[in-house]
């Protein structure tokens, strides 16, 4: 793990000082577990952003398929140049194969694009996929191969465990862990285990796994490994920290769930382990009076069987706050305030869950009108934690599929210099199977916050270089959500195939989500690039 301040020096951050020796990334790369079987196959989605973003006229891919042992089994070489939607198959990619049974795979696809120009992020803006008529779940780009020893060392300058997702343990819903290992062999792979269950009460263990080989898809699921998660979980989720030995690759582990009687899967990446974290660099200094310590907008899905939880995981640097939500509506209105909502002691190493949907009938607020909830943090001294980590579960209740998604992501620290910015730039994918909703909202740490946000949004196509564009407008503390099923000439635009939007905002402080709903209740997430 870097420290946060390189993670901001590294990513080019408004208002960060650039250090001119620092070597230009000319290599991007993520590395991805992918599986074909009889119920679902897997694919890397992206937008060709960099022409857009970053304004590199082109960009050269190199895409390759590895089996389960890390065999290369096909490469592909191409040139990306147009601003568009593009799809790597796995399907397409067997069908170039000599293997004998197409129809059951596991294996990796690794993704490496390369520029002359600097490309600012060693790792892609890609998604992940698994997908079949009935569900997908899918999670931006996690592992990747260190681009050289500068990359590794800065990297794994603080070794920490991996945490930060649900776990299920049960006959029908088992929680797996995937990634690919990077080209060093690893002869004796050990995992320490520690688990927490719905009452915070912990389970430590340790277990081995076999000789893992250089690029090798490692994939398994813990009850494999840990005879007594069923009993100890006693059929809640749980979460689980992962101390490991893995070497010679980014750690970012592929994590979710799989649900053996609709034959799918909800995954999302694992995230630092931060308790262990008390250095000076591992706090962020209160800059204004002006701003919370650190907050964060989420979307509410709570009408029509849906709801909604807010995941609160026992991994952050030692510390002490309070937390406070505000409900608001699509106009920004407020509808509830509750200051001091709950106290969180990081000590107390508890795993802890909202559920808004009963926070909004013990409140007596129409489920129907409320729109996003503002997270934010009061910490009891001027040191803040660089890393306050989060999930989001969205889901349906009583629907066949029985998993929600599970959305990593983190806190805002509230940062004056933020405020002159000049605008943003966020972009997801769009599925045209099932119902893609994408939420944006404006919403800022600054307290009595008052700044309206224009959107101008942009629809790319897979089939050509076509696009169209629609332009909102976003009141402070406000939503806007885009539903696809509601926008029948987007619809028609992207052709049945993924697409892409793009949001260029004219205010620094755009936050989002993207969700696909589909009819088994199965429900896709994960936030804006």
């Amino acid at each position: 793990m870097k420290s946060f301040y390189e993670h901001l020096h590294s990513r080019h951050e408004f208002g960060e000082k650039i250090d001119y020796n620092k070597k230009p990334i000319l290599r991007s790369s993520g590395i991805f577990p992918v599986v074909k079987n009889r119920s679902y196959s897997s694919r890397i989605l992206f937008l060709g952003y960099w022409v857009i973003k970053r304004k590199i006229p082109e960009v050269s891919f190199l895409v390759t398929l590895r089996s389960n042992d890390g065999i290369i089994l096909v490469r592909d070489f191409f040139t990306i140049d147009n601003p568009k939607s593009y799809t790597i198959s796995l399907d397409s990619l067997l069908e170039k194969t000599s293997i004998s049974d197409k129809s059951n795979f596991l294996g990796s696809i690794e993704v490496e694009i390369f520029s002359t120009q600097d490309m600012v992020f060693p790792y892609p803006a890609l998604v992940l996929d698994y997908f079949n008529n009935e569900f997908n779940t899918c999670v931006h780009t996690l592992g990747r191969v260190y681009n050289d020893i500068e990359d590794l060392n800065e990297n794994e300058a603080f070794v920490v465990p991996e945490t930060g997702f649900d776990i299920y343990a049960k006959d029908d819903l088992q929680a797996f862990l995937s990634f690919v290992n990077g080209p060093l062999p690893n002869p004796n792979a050990v995992i320490d285990y520690t688990i927490t269950n719905s009452e915070s009460k912990k389970l430590a263990g340790s277990f081995t796994l076999d000789y893992i080989k250089p690029y090798q898809t490692v994939f398994f699921k813990f009850q494999d490994h840990i005879s007594n998660l069923s009993q100890f979980l006693n059929g809640n989720v749980g979460a689980i920290t992962i101390r490991h030995n893995f070497v010679g690759f980014f750690p970012r582990f592929l994590v979710g769930n799989i649900q053996n009687s609709l034959q799918s899967a909800s995954f999302t990446h694992s995230y630092y382990d931060c308790t262990s974290c008390s250095d000076p660099l591992d706090y962020w200094d209160r800059l204004s009076e002006f701003h919370y310590d650190s907050s964060v907008s989420i979307p509410l899905f709570t009408d029509d069987g849906f709801f909604t939880e807010l995941i609160l995981y026992p991994n952050i640097s030692p510390s002490a706050f309070d937390l406070d939500i505000k409900l608001y509506d699509k106009q920004g209105g407020l509808l509830l305030d509750l200051p001091n909502f709950m106290k969180i002691n990081s000590h107390d190493s508890k795993l802890l869950k909202i559920n808004f949907n009963e926070l909004l009938a013990k409140n007596n607020i129409d489920a129907k009108n409320a729109a996003t909830a503002h997270i934010i943090t009061n910490f009891q001294n001027k040191k803040i934690p660089t890393r306050i980590k989060f999930g989001l579960n969205v889901g349906k209740k009583g629907s066949k599929s029985k998993l929600p998604c599970n959305i990593c992501f983190n806190s805002k620290l509230g940062n004056p210099l933020t405020d002159n910015k000049p605008g943003s730039f966020h972009w997801c994918p769009i599925f045209s199977t099932g119902n893609s909703v994408i939420s944006f909202e404006n919403s800022s740490s600054v307290k009595n916050y008052s700044k309206n946000a224009r959107l101008m949004l942009t629809f790319y196509r897979e089939k050509d270089t076509n696009s169209m564009e629609k332009e909102v407008t976003i009141p402070a503390n406000g939503e806007f959500r885009f539903d696809l099923v509601q926008n029948h000439d987007i619809l028609q635009f992207l052709d049945g195939n993924v697409g892409w939007i793009t949001a260029k905002a004219d205010n620094p402080h755009i936050q989002g989500y993207y969700f696909n709903f589909h009819s088994s209740g199965a429900v896709a997430g994960d936030h804006l690039f």
